[in-house]
């Protein structure tokens, strides 16, 4: 299979990924999930819509960043060799490149909003968010680290964090993973569903850890992520395969939503997802097929994520001002509240997002492979 850093299907599930997210906290306030008969368990459990990410962001850095596997060779045992610091450092480099801007500029919002408000006598909804403790946590993406309690300043990147201290341990775990047999890979995949099952009885039956144990939630569905990828290539060319792990997990994905089962919803979005890369691993098309606007939607969805808590803070406080119910108003709060995020989402992504990406590129690219590129996409010149 090619090294392609964008696979279309699971772009595609990050936007419904984003969306569900979304549409969950939409429902905090207007619990319009109750009108929807069996679809209700779907609503009120979009936040596993973050386990999905977690899932998906092991199984893609096993897929791109190829320079942490240990090289087989046939009838020989490899040897461990640990990645060159060079290697290290400029992948961290580029994830924080990835992640940082973004955050950072959502931050400045929120502290320019508060300032305005401020000057004009306004406090926000929730004033313990905004301390300074947690802004210097933020400032340093260790909020989701266990310091976090209540979900201060832009409350999602909790999971940005957790994030983060994933990509810290990576290198690690990749190299260790692609150094054993493949058959270490299934054993702590298969391991590690009683690990989340025992996860999910401690908390009291549910998943939605976050803030301050939003990394022990994170990491054994990291590590199942990326665990996946090593198995990838012993499966992906048989399409029953790719038919059953497809089909059954968005039947599990819905029944275990449906049941209020938050480890069977995940062993649901864990099928999706695996059948999806065994499609692109085969080089079959898209199950999804070419869709632009959900591909859009889904290189969006990072940018729409950080987006929400702002747009939200945004409409409540609107509708504060006013005296209104989000409940008593609820389209014209779902319409404020999607249309805020929309627009500061393609904001960050217009101005903040793709500029520092084309930076980061720029300047941790090697000058060797960007002369490669350069050949590459030369048109020849004419011979007469």
């Amino acid at each position: 299979m090619s090294q392609k850093t964008d696979i279309t299907d699971l772009t595609i599930c990050r936007s419904a990924f984003a969306a569900w997210v979304f549409l969950y906290h939409l429902d905090l306030h207007l619990h319009f999930s109750a009108w929807l008969g069996p679809l209700s368990g779907l609503i009120r459990h979009g936040y596993l819509g973050v386990d999905g990410f977690f899932i998906l962001s092991g199984l893609i850095l096993m897929h791109t960043h190829r320079e942490f596997h240990v090289p087989k060779m046939d009838w020989i045992k490899p040897e461990l060799t640990w990645p060159a610091p060079k290697a290290i450092f400029s992948f961290y480099a580029k994830r924080l490149a990835r992640i940082y801007p973004v955050h950072l500029a959502t931050l400045l919002i929120l502290l320019a909003l508060l300032a305005g408000g401020a000057a004009l006598g306004l406090t926000p909804y929730t004033p313990k968010s905004f301390g300074m403790t947690t802004l210097v946590q933020n400032l340093f993406l260790v909020q989701g680290w266990g310091g976090d309690h209540f979900g201060a300043w832009n409350y999602p990147s909790w999971s940005i964090s957790t994030e983060w201290a994933g990509y810290l341990l990576f290198p690690l775990f990749a190299t260790l993973l692609s150094y054993f047999i493949r058959e270490v890979s299934i054993q702590l995949a298969v391991l590690l569903w009683p690990v989340l099952g025992l996860i999910y009885y401690i908390s009291g039956n549910t998943l939605n850890l976050t803030f301050s144990a939003g990394l022990i939630r994170f990491f054994p569905e990291f590590l199942l992520g990326i665990a996946s990828f090593r198995v990838t290539t012993i499966v992906s060319d048989f399409e029953f395969a790719r038919q059953l792990f497809f089909w059954a997990g968005l039947g599990l994905t819905f029944l275990g939503a449906a049941l209020s089962v938050d480890v069977l919803a995940v062993l649901g979005l864990w099928g999706v997802l695996f059948a999806l890369y065994l499609q692109a691993d085969s080089e079959k098309p898209p199950v999804f097929g070419r869709r632009p606007v959900l591909h859009f939607l889904g290189l969006l969805s990072y940018c729409f994520y950080m987006s929400f808590a702002t747009a939200e803070m945004l409409t409540v406080q609107g509708f504060r001002h006013f005296g209104w119910q989000p409940t008593t108003h609820g389209w014209l709060f779902a319409a404020c509240m999607t249309g805020s995020t929309f627009a500061l989402a393609m904001l960050l992504r217009v101005l903040v997002e793709q500029p520092c990406r084309k930076l980061a590129n720029r300047w941790l690219t090697p000058q060797d492979a960007v002369k490669q590129v350069a050949r590459a996409t030369e048109k020849p010149q004419s011979l007469f």
